[in-house]
Parts: C-alpha cells; structure tokens; sequence
C-alpha cells in the first residue's frame, strides 16, 4: 500500500523546500471520493501560523497531487487584542520620561566631570591659552587646504553647454502652455 501522506509531504517540500514545511497536523477528508487533504505546520517567514495544505486524489494504490497552498490556520488571522489608547499613551508618556531622565543623568555627568577637568586645569592658564592658538592656526590652515580643493580644475562637458544653449534658456516643451494661452487677448 502506498503511503499517500509520504507522498504530499514529498509534494509540499518540492514546491516549498525542505525548510518552510514542518510537522504533519492533520489529514482532511473531503466530500468528494478519494480526495483527501493533507496539512503540514508552515515555517515559512511571515506565515506564522499557517499550513502547508496538499490535496491529492487517491485511487487505489495510485494518488495525483491536485492542488497544493499554504492556507491560514485557525489563530493566523486574528487580530491582537485590542488596547484602549488611554493605556498605549500611559506606556507612551512612561517611555518619554524614562528617555528624559536618561538624558538628564547624563548631561549631569557630562557637568561633572567637566567641572573636575576645570578644577584640574586651574594651574595650567597658559597652557589652556597655547592649546587655543595652536587650534586657530590648525584651523586656518585646514580652512586653506580646503579652498585649494575646492578650486580644483573641473573639465566643463561640452554637450550640456550645447543642450543649454539650443533650448534658448528655457525647458523643452514643460512651459508650452504658458506661451500659448499667453498669445490669446483677453476681452
């Protein structure tokens, strides 16, 4: 005897591959004589829940794959439950002061230890006043090297000076119809 579910797993792995069909759920048998439908749990990505459905005709010892889809299971389609928005905004505001609190623990700490850094570098004035300059003149310079780059040479192409030049300054038929509705006088 042959074995008709052997078969619609083979048919489901060969239309789907060995990794979106999983475990055998059920075998369905359907109104009309010899068919029976065969459903396989689905590992498909974005179909949790979902069966791998094969339908075959049996006859006999012989079986014809008719109709093979992946079909919803009975909790696939349901929506979630529904949250009323007094409760989502609560979660929202919660989120948004954790977030602000966050931000204000670490611009005290970021306060902190720039106050520890000043109260170190009260004896060093003038060393604080030699790291300025020497950040002017590094900007200064990197400011010149920039506008050398900047000038550099950019061969100009000599079909758009052409395109520009045949079309008289002016876009190739996009304002058509301002100059014929303004040929027309108005009475």
């Amino acid at each position: 005897m042959t074995d008709f579910k052997a078969l619609a797993r083979a048919a489901a792995i060969e239309a789907h591959g060995a990794s979106a069909v999983g475990d055998f759920i059920d075998a369905v048998q359907e109104p009309d004589a010899g068919v029976v439908t065969y459903l396989f749990a689905s590992k498909l990505k974005g179909y949790p829940d979902w069966r791998v459905s094969v339908t075959l005709f049996q006859d006999g010892d012989s079986a014809t794959v008719s109709e093979l889809l992946v079909v919803p299971g009975p909790d696939s389609l349901t929506a979630p439950a529904w949250v009323p928005w007094s409760e989502r905004l609560a979660d929202y505001k919660a989120l948004q002061a954790a977030l602000e609190a966050e931000a204000a623990a670490a611009a005290e700490l970021a306060a902190s230890e720039e106050d520890a850094d000043d109260d170190d570098s009260d004896d060093d004035d003038s060393d604080d006043e030699i790291d300025e300059i020497a950040e002017d003149v590094a900007l200064d310079e990197a400011e010149a090297e920039a506008s050398e780059l900047a000038l550099a040479d950019v061969p100009v192409a000599v079909d758009s000076e052409s395109d520009a030049n045949a079309t008289g300054g002016k876009g190739k038929g996009f304002f058509k119809w301002k100059t014929l509705r303004g040929g027309k006088k108005r009475k």
